[in-house]
């Protein structure tokens, strides 16, 4: 998934193809509730996806409820990645591959940082950790074409 100018795009394979999802589409307001209609979209759309990230695990369980419903087989038809790793991630079935990050330490480093702006230090560069992947069942090469 890309970020850029307040919108999210979905890359669809193969080959990679754009599935924008606007802001007005109204995802970060009610996740649960909204990511099952562009879930369901683009599920149904004829170049439907092989594979879907999503935001958070929230966003993440909502996807796969609806290709559960659709009867696609996760992961075998669809993969599905969750942006968080917290326990719901690993109580559904399949339980869902995600990515993780340090957040109290994202958190750290951001206040740190305010902090020496503050005093008058000089912004620089500052790189975290990058995200862990944690496979899980949800994950699969995608399906022959």
């Amino acid at each position: 998934m890309e970020r850029a100018g307040g919108r999210a795009r979905l890359l669809l394979a193969p080959p990679l193809r754009p599935f924008d999802v606007q802001p007005g589409d109204g995802i970060q307001q009610r996740p649960g509730v909204r990511v099952q209609r562009v879930a369901e979209d683009a599920l149904s759309s004829p170049n439907r996806p092989t594979a879907i990230v999503y935001d958070n695990d929230i966003m993440a369980v909502a996807g796969l409820s609806v290709a559960q419903e659709m009867r696609l087989d996760v992961p075998a038809d669809l993969s599905i990645v969750a942006w968080d790793d917290s326990p719901l991630s690993q109580v559904v079935r399949p339980p869902l591959t995600a990515l993780s990050r340090d957040i109290p330490a994202y958190g750290a480093h951001a206040a740190r940082r305010l902090l020496a702006l503050i005093d008058g230090a000089e912004p620089g560069p500052l790189e975290d950790d990058a995200a862990r992947l944690t496979p899980r069942g949800s994950t699969a090469p995608p399906p022959e074409s």
